[in-house]
């Protein structure tokens, strides 16, 4: 298949300080989100790729690079080869595949910012990798949605194309301006300022093997989970903070009965209603909640606590004021702010300086996101970016009734026996919760 045109030069966007502080991060880890995709059969690679390129057109930010300056931007990239966007890889073994291509990152600085890869062994497996640099989960979510609709049309219609998007305003601006003055100096109090407590015990020094760990509670256990939730006036997401919570606490030196920080994450696309959001953009922010340590232990006990606190953080709109402080830090600029974080890298990896850790739960992936035809889809999952030592976290996505939590993290640093604990310890309080 011909690779279409090359783009005009020099078409530029703007970068809003979310997508500036997404590519700071990834000089310091991989900030890598993926969708990975399970199917009960194979799909057509060339039309899966040709697919992937009217995503690129679709949504052009994906098709472009970071710029660096004073008042960084987006450039679109003058073409776009082949193998910068799709591959094709044959595996026997798929999940070593896997790991292979979710640990494989994208130079934000290089473009472009997506990458599609189709594992193909007796069943097929899908790699929606986006640079969170561009987009946060939602919008990889999206982009699958377009990726779908795009490959299922091209069956019957070889010259479909998928609608081109109105550009938005992708900054946190038309979120912030819609609450007064006192509600956001209200939501500031409420995030607070980020602290640095606790921290999984890790080795220092750079990352050089970065893994994925995963577990995966099915369908019996989930709906049990949904109906405790739903008995003792919970949410899911209350659950899995806790249990994520309590995993960790075994893991980490603490204080019995003092109170300690995780970082979670909250979509800003939901604090306006009718809102309509642009869907590739850094719309998510994350904010720390505090909770104890208590003994004897009670998990329900636990989950209340989390329930009661995250209703305060959400009722003061907590997640206004986590985008209001990351705007206050880019008030000194692009570069100062790449200072600091390069000296906070350095404290890091020499100094075993804390990073609290953190926990993120995606949601929903809705069966038609990941919609392809005729070739079922068997399982979905999203993967978070590798959070580089001592920074530690789990995602959690539901598809289909099945939750995953996934955990991407430096095997040269942290050991994955430990994350197998943690993540071992957080299914099964959750699986025993289910029960009761």
């Amino acid at each position: 298949m011909q690779e279409p045109p090359p783009h005009p030069s020099h078409v530029t966007y703007p970068a809003p300080v979310n997508d500036q502080w997404d590519y700071l991060l990834s000089t310091i880890w991989s900030q890598m989100v993926h969708l990975v995709i399970t199917l009960d059969g194979h799909l057509d690679a060339a039309r899966l790729c040709q697919a992937m390129y009217l995503v690129m057109e679709a949504e052009p930010l994906l098709a472009c690079r970071f710029v660096e300056s004073s008042t960084p931007f987006w450039e679109k990239m003058p073409v776009l080869p082949r193998d910068s966007i799709f591959s094709l890889v044959k595996c026997e073994d798929s999940e070593a595949a896997l790991q292979q291509v979710m640990t494989a990152r994208l130079d934000p600085a290089e473009g472009p910012q997506a990458r599609l890869t189709l594992l193909r062994g007796p069943k097929d497996r899908l790699v929606l990798s986006v640079n969170h640099t561009v987009s946060d989960a939602c919008g990889v979510k999206h982009i699958c949605l377009l990726l779908g609709q795009a490959y299922r049309s091209l069956e019957h219609d070889p010259h479909f194309s998928l609608p081109l998007p109105l550009l938005q305003d992708r900054s946190f601006h038309p979120i912030i301006s819609a609450f007064s003055i006192q509600d956001s100096a209200a939501a500031r109090e409420a995030c607070g300022e980020q602290s640095t407590v606790w921290g999984i015990p890790s080795r220092p020094g750079p990352c050089c093997n970065p893994e994925y760990h995963f577990r995966v509670i099915k369908s019996p256990h989930f709906l049990r989970m949904k109906e405790y939730s739903r008995s003792h006036q919970l949410t899911i997401n209350d659950l899995l903070l806790a249990a994520c919570f309590a995993a960790l606490c075994p893991e980490i030196p603490h204080h019995e009965g003092q109170h300690l920080p995780v970082l979670t994450s909250i979509d800003l696309r939901r604090s306006i209603p009718r809102y309509a959001a642009p869907h590739v953009a850094n719309l998510s922010v994350a904010f720390e909640i505090w909770l104890p340590v208590k003994s004897p232990f009670s998990f329900q006990w636990l989950a209340m606590d989390v329930h009661r606190v995250m209703a305060e953080k959400k009722g003061l709109f907590a997640g206004i004021g986590a985008a209001i402080r990351l705007q206050e830090v880019f008030s000194m600029g692009f570069f100062a702010v790449r200072e600091d974080l390069l000296d906070l890298q350095y404290k890091s990896q020499n100094e075993h300086y804390p990073k609290n850790p953190f926990f993120s739960n995606t949601g929903i992936i809705p069966p038609e996101y990941v919609e392809f035809g005729d070739v079922s889809t068997m399982h979905a999952f999203m993967g978070p970016p590798v959070d580089y030592p001592p920074g530690f976290g789990i995602t959690a996505s539901t598809y289909q009734d099945r939750l995953t939590l996934a955990s991407g993290f430096c095997g040269d640093s942290v050991p994955g026996t430990m994350v197998e604990r943690v993540l071992s310890r957080m299914e099964n309080l959750l699986i025993t919760i289910s029960r009761e």
